[in-house]
């Protein structure tokens, strides 16, 4: 009779296995409503819309449908090199012969003509204030009530082939390429560049979390500047990262980081998670839809959103089985470290922990009422715990710091 019930145990934890592997990632291309595979940014709104820049057009995707807009709508051009929001929730698409911006019923577009510096637009961030800054490869502009003002050499911006852009209450940051990093505090340009620490002056990203570290991605790891603009630390593939080439990084709602990641000569990519701590990589054996990452975004519920050459993924670290509940039965603490209690189990009980992946990583047998599962042998990332006593089972979703 034990047998039997151990070999049920098995099955059903074979089972609870497969399906929580196909659950944390959920990959969308053409078969289901994006008008490209090729999609090279993703911007969430303030309704945590997902707005998708591809090839052939924009997508609109609010959960449930698709939307797509193309030359047909208003767009100046369907090829999207970058797609913004900005403070009032207007859409921005940047391309090779000027920008365009939907207000929520249409599309308006700009050129060289209404005063933009430059129609090959590589990046745009709007600003708390409601101002968008736009990225060419000829200097900077600021669109705001209408107008634009252009930031080039001639006025501080002594690199002007922008790379990236992001915005910090009054202050913009300016990636470039060959220049390193400029801060902007609406007078004075500011350069950061290898002399200062970072491992390149060739920039793909920047991120900035709620304590003010600034986060600067390149193709040799990632800088870190605290809140006083001063250096603390590079990452790189030696500390755990996929590896060094950050294609963009995004930050959570608990200010940890997540890399989007690919070595076009390797081709090689993945996205890695960070909690300032230790690295975790996610890669297509994992889930993800292609290796060629783009642009990642997160939205409001924490789900990560992967813009790559072949498609979209979301990723839902604490998506396993719909989380039960069984009275009496707790799990605890959550983040947890190195022991996860276990409380209001019968005479005993079946406790098994899963990776975000659906892979088994322990199971363990548990009498008493009160016990303990020694975790410390987990690397970080987000797991699910599942418990069986007699009558009661319940699924539990943790994160492992």
């Amino acid at each position: 009779m034990k047998s039997k019930a151990f070999l049920l145990i098995l099955l059903t934890l074979t089972i609870l296995n497969s399906f929580l592997g196909a659950q944390s990632f959920t990959n969308y291309t053409t078969d289901n409503g994006l008008p490209d595979n090729n999609v090279n940014g993703v911007a969430v709104d303030g309704n945590n819309v997902k707005w998708f820049g591809t090839q052939l057009g924009v997508a609109r995707f609010d959960g449930s449908n698709w939307s797509i807009f193309t030359t047909a709508n208003g767009l100046i051009d369907n090829y999207i090199n970058c797609i913004a929001v900005d403070a009032n929730n207007h859409i921005w698409i940047g391309t090779d012969i000027g920008v365009s911006v939907y207000d929520g019923s249409a599309w308006t577009s700009y050129t060289t003509a209404n005063g933009l510096i430059d129609n090959m637009i590589s990046y745009i961030a709007g600003a708390d204030d409601g101002s968008v800054w736009i990225g060419t490869n000829l200097g900077l502009s600021k669109f705001n009530s209408g107008t634009f003002t252009n930031y080039n050499s001639s006025n501080g911006l002594n690199y002007e082939m922008v790379s990236y852009i992001a915005t910090q209450g009054t202050n913009v940051w300016i990636g470039t390429w060959l220049g390193g990093v400029f801060k902007f505090d609406g007078t004075t340009f500011t350069n950061f560049t290898m002399a200062n620490g970072l491992p390149d002056n060739n920039i793909s990203c920047i991120a900035i979390d709620d304590a003010g570290n600034k986060f600067i991605g390149t193709f040799a790891g990632i800088a870190k500047l605290n809140s006083s603009d001063v250096y603390v630390t590079t990452y790189t593939s030696t500390g755990g990262m996929f590896n060094n080439y950050v294609k963009d990084l995004a930050i959570t709602s608990d200010q940890d980081l997540w890399a989007g990641i690919y070595a076009d000569y390797l081709q090689e990519g993945a996205i890695s998670f960070f909690n300032q701590s230790s690295w975790v990589n996610y890669k297509v054996s994992d889930g993800l839809v292609n290796t060629m990452v783009k642009r990642v975004a997160i939205d409001a519920n924490d789900h990560l959103w992967v813009a790559t050459g072949s498609g979209v993924s979301e990723f839902n670290p604490l998506t396993g089985i719909g989380e039960q509940t069984a009275s009496g039965i707790s799990v605890y603490p959550n983040p947890a470290t190195d022991v996860l209690h276990i409380d209001g189990i019968s005479e005993s009980a079946n406790v098994a922990v899963y990776n975000s992946c659906g892979k088994l990583v322990m199971a363990q047998n548990m009498t008493g009422q009160d016990g303990n599962v020694d975790i410390s042998g987990n690397t970080l990332g987000f797991y699910v715990v599942k418990v069986m006593d007699k009558s009661r089972s319940i699924t539990a979703k943790i994160m492992i710091k």
